[in-house]
Protein backbone atom coordinates (compact mmCIF):
# COMPACT_ATOMS: atom_id res chain seq x y z
CA UNK A 1 0.00 0.00 0.00
CA UNK A 2 2.82 2.33 0.59
CA UNK A 3 4.65 1.84 -2.62
CA UNK A 4 1.93 1.89 -4.50
CA UNK A 5 1.27 5.02 -2.54
CA UNK A 6 4.27 6.45 -3.05
CA UNK A 7 4.79 5.87 -6.71
CA UNK A 8 1.36 7.48 -7.51
CA UNK A 9 2.72 10.33 -5.45
CA UNK A 10 5.40 10.60 -7.54
CA UNK A 11 3.39 10.23 -10.79
CA UNK A 12 0.74 12.72 -9.77
CA UNK A 13 3.51 15.43 -8.54
CA UNK A 14 4.92 14.69 -12.23
CA UNK A 15 2.10 15.96 -13.51
CA UNK A 16 1.08 18.50 -11.53
CA UNK A 17 4.28 20.26 -12.31
CA UNK A 18 4.53 20.17 -15.55
CA UNK A 19 4.98 23.60 -17.03
CA UNK A 20 2.56 25.38 -19.89
CA UNK A 21 0.03 22.84 -19.67
CA UNK A 22 -2.13 23.26 -22.58
CA UNK A 23 -6.00 23.52 -23.00
CA UNK A 24 -7.87 20.62 -24.55
CA UNK A 25 -11.04 19.10 -24.66
CA UNK A 26 -12.56 16.02 -22.72
CA UNK A 27 -14.64 15.46 -25.79
CA UNK A 28 -11.21 14.50 -27.68
CA UNK A 29 -9.37 12.44 -25.10
CA UNK A 30 -13.20 10.40 -24.48
CA UNK A 31 -13.29 9.79 -28.54
CA UNK A 32 -9.59 7.93 -27.68
CA UNK A 33 -10.84 6.14 -24.31
CA UNK A 34 -13.47 4.85 -26.55
CA UNK A 35 -12.09 3.39 -29.34
CA UNK A 36 -9.75 1.47 -26.24
CA UNK A 37 -12.80 0.83 -24.38
CA UNK A 38 -14.87 -0.59 -26.72
CA UNK A 39 -12.31 -3.63 -27.57
CA UNK A 40 -12.30 -4.20 -23.95
CA UNK A 41 -16.04 -4.08 -23.72
CA UNK A 42 -16.70 -6.59 -26.45
CA UNK A 43 -14.09 -9.14 -24.71
CA UNK A 44 -16.36 -9.11 -22.31
CA UNK A 45 -19.43 -9.51 -23.68
CA UNK A 46 -20.86 -5.60 -22.85
CA UNK A 47 -21.12 -2.80 -25.05
CA UNK A 48 -19.94 1.12 -24.21
CA UNK A 49 -22.18 3.86 -25.42
CA UNK A 50 -20.95 7.42 -25.93
CA UNK A 51 -22.84 10.97 -26.28
CA UNK A 52 -20.77 13.83 -26.17
CA UNK A 53 -21.97 17.53 -26.49
CA UNK A 54 -19.92 19.95 -29.06
CA UNK A 55 -20.43 22.80 -26.97
CA UNK A 56 -18.02 21.59 -23.64
CA UNK A 57 -15.53 24.37 -23.24
CA UNK A 58 -11.93 23.33 -23.19
CA UNK A 59 -10.11 22.48 -20.12
CA UNK A 60 -6.68 23.20 -18.78
CA UNK A 61 -5.72 19.90 -17.87
CA UNK A 62 -2.43 16.96 -18.72
CA UNK A 63 -3.68 15.42 -21.61
CA UNK A 64 -1.50 12.10 -20.02
CA UNK A 65 -3.21 12.14 -17.04
CA UNK A 66 -6.56 12.72 -18.04
CA UNK A 67 -6.51 9.77 -20.35
CA UNK A 68 -5.50 7.15 -17.56
CA UNK A 69 -8.02 8.72 -14.82
CA UNK A 70 -10.59 8.12 -17.87
CA UNK A 71 -8.85 4.51 -18.32
CA UNK A 72 -9.26 3.31 -15.05
CA UNK A 73 -12.77 4.90 -14.43
CA UNK A 74 -14.30 3.26 -17.33
CA UNK A 75 -12.48 0.41 -17.15
CA UNK A 76 -13.71 -0.53 -13.46
CA UNK A 77 -17.46 0.60 -15.00
CA UNK A 78 -16.72 -2.46 -17.43
CA UNK A 79 -15.48 -4.41 -14.85
CA UNK A 80 -18.67 -4.41 -12.67
CA UNK A 81 -21.15 -4.22 -15.28
CA UNK A 82 -24.02 -6.01 -15.32
CA UNK A 83 -26.55 -7.45 -17.82
CA UNK A 84 -30.49 -5.65 -17.91
CA UNK A 85 -33.03 -8.10 -15.72
CA UNK A 86 -34.89 -9.17 -18.74
CA UNK A 87 -31.67 -10.62 -20.67
CA UNK A 88 -29.02 -8.74 -22.97
CA UNK A 89 -25.58 -7.15 -22.84
CA UNK A 90 -24.29 -5.46 -19.59
CA UNK A 91 -23.89 -1.50 -20.72
CA UNK A 92 -21.34 1.58 -19.94
CA UNK A 93 -22.31 4.64 -20.99
CA UNK A 94 -20.63 7.76 -21.11
CA UNK A 95 -21.33 11.63 -21.18
CA UNK A 96 -19.63 14.64 -21.56
CA UNK A 97 -21.66 18.04 -21.06
CA UNK A 98 -20.96 21.19 -19.56
CA UNK A 99 -23.20 21.32 -16.17
CA UNK A 100 -24.20 24.54 -15.83
CA UNK A 101 -25.45 23.77 -11.95
CA UNK A 102 -21.40 23.26 -11.06
CA UNK A 103 -19.88 25.71 -13.48
CA UNK A 104 -17.57 22.51 -14.25
CA UNK A 105 -17.30 20.50 -17.03
CA UNK A 106 -18.99 17.27 -16.47
CA UNK A 107 -17.95 13.78 -17.32
CA UNK A 108 -19.60 10.47 -16.15
CA UNK A 109 -19.53 7.21 -16.95
CA UNK A 110 -23.00 5.38 -15.99
CA UNK A 111 -22.52 1.93 -15.16
CA UNK A 112 -26.32 0.43 -16.26
CA UNK A 113 -28.06 -1.94 -14.19
CA UNK A 114 -25.00 -2.26 -11.66
CA UNK A 115 -26.17 -2.85 -8.10
CA UNK A 116 -26.24 0.49 -5.50
CA UNK A 117 -23.51 0.63 -3.89
CA UNK A 118 -23.58 0.43 -0.36
CA UNK A 119 -22.91 3.59 2.16
CA UNK A 120 -19.71 2.21 2.74
CA UNK A 121 -18.20 1.44 -0.28
CA UNK A 122 -19.49 4.86 -1.47
CA UNK A 123 -17.28 6.36 1.75
CA UNK A 124 -14.25 3.91 0.96
CA UNK A 125 -14.46 3.57 -2.57
CA UNK A 126 -11.17 5.76 -2.83
CA UNK A 127 -8.86 4.74 0.08
CA UNK A 128 -5.92 2.73 -0.95
CA UNK A 129 -6.35 -0.89 -1.48
CA UNK A 130 -10.05 -1.09 -0.58
CA UNK A 131 -12.32 -3.25 -2.90
CA UNK A 132 -16.02 -2.90 -1.91
CA UNK A 133 -18.49 -5.66 -1.69
CA UNK A 134 -19.27 -6.36 -5.20
CA UNK A 135 -15.27 -6.70 -6.02
CA UNK A 136 -15.21 -9.40 -3.29
CA UNK A 137 -17.96 -11.68 -4.10
CA UNK A 138 -17.02 -11.62 -7.97
CA UNK A 139 -14.00 -13.09 -9.52
CA UNK A 140 -12.95 -9.80 -10.90
CA UNK A 141 -9.33 -9.04 -11.16
CA UNK A 142 -7.96 -5.78 -9.24
CA UNK A 143 -5.71 -4.62 -6.75
CA UNK A 144 -8.69 -1.66 -4.97
CA UNK A 145 -6.10 1.27 -6.33
CA UNK A 146 -7.91 2.00 -10.17
CA UNK A 147 -10.40 4.43 -8.30
CA UNK A 148 -8.33 5.83 -6.23
CA UNK A 149 -4.97 6.98 -9.03
CA UNK A 150 -7.95 8.15 -10.70
CA UNK A 151 -9.05 10.57 -8.15
CA UNK A 152 -5.29 12.24 -7.41
CA UNK A 153 -4.60 12.31 -11.32
CA UNK A 154 -8.11 14.24 -11.19
CA UNK A 155 -7.50 16.43 -7.95
CA UNK A 156 -3.93 17.14 -9.66
CA UNK A 157 -5.88 19.10 -12.76
CA UNK A 158 -8.01 21.06 -10.38
CA UNK A 159 -10.95 18.51 -10.50
CA UNK A 160 -12.91 16.24 -8.40
CA UNK A 161 -13.98 12.32 -9.08
CA UNK A 162 -17.09 10.85 -6.96
CA UNK A 163 -19.52 7.83 -7.36
CA UNK A 164 -23.22 8.56 -6.90
CA UNK A 165 -25.92 5.83 -6.58
CA UNK A 166 -28.02 7.92 -9.37
CA UNK A 167 -26.75 9.33 -12.20
CA UNK A 168 -26.67 13.57 -12.71
CA UNK A 169 -29.43 15.55 -14.20
CA UNK A 170 -28.96 16.09 -17.92
CA UNK A 171 -28.00 12.36 -18.40
CA UNK A 172 -29.53 11.84 -21.83
CA UNK A 173 -28.63 7.94 -22.69
CA UNK A 174 -31.62 7.82 -24.97
CA UNK A 175 -29.84 10.14 -27.27
CA UNK A 176 -26.80 8.13 -27.62
CA UNK A 177 -28.78 5.21 -29.15
CA UNK A 178 -28.79 3.72 -25.41
CA UNK A 179 -33.00 3.65 -26.09
CA UNK A 180 -32.35 1.41 -28.92
CA UNK A 181 -30.41 -1.06 -26.42
CA UNK A 182 -33.35 -1.67 -24.02
CA UNK A 183 -32.02 0.41 -21.16
CA UNK A 184 -34.23 3.81 -22.20
CA UNK A 185 -34.69 6.23 -18.83
CA UNK A 186 -31.92 5.54 -16.60
CA UNK A 187 -32.23 2.40 -14.37
CA UNK A 188 -30.81 1.77 -11.50
CA UNK A 189 -26.77 1.53 -11.37
CA UNK A 190 -23.68 3.16 -10.45
CA UNK A 191 -22.36 6.88 -11.93
CA UNK A 192 -18.75 8.48 -11.72
CA UNK A 193 -18.83 11.45 -11.78
CA UNK A 194 -15.62 13.37 -13.18
CA UNK A 195 -16.14 17.49 -12.99
CA UNK A 196 -13.12 19.78 -13.96
CA UNK A 197 -12.96 23.12 -13.98
CA UNK A 198 -13.19 25.40 -17.37
CA UNK A 199 -9.73 26.23 -18.86
CA UNK A 200 -10.33 30.16 -17.82
CA UNK A 201 -11.83 29.54 -14.61
CA UNK A 202 -8.30 28.14 -13.71
CA UNK A 203 -6.78 30.14 -10.22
Amino acid sequence: GEVAGEVVSLFVGEVAGEVGVPVLFVTDVLREACSVGAAVASSRGAQLLALFDEEVPGVRASERALREALANVIDNGLKYARPPPGGGEPCVSLSCRWCEEEGKVLTEVWNSFSPPLPDEDLRRAFEWGYRGAAARKSDAEGTGLGLQIARRLVESMGGTLCLHNAPMPGWAAAESGAGAAGIGAPPEGVSAVLMLPRAGDHT
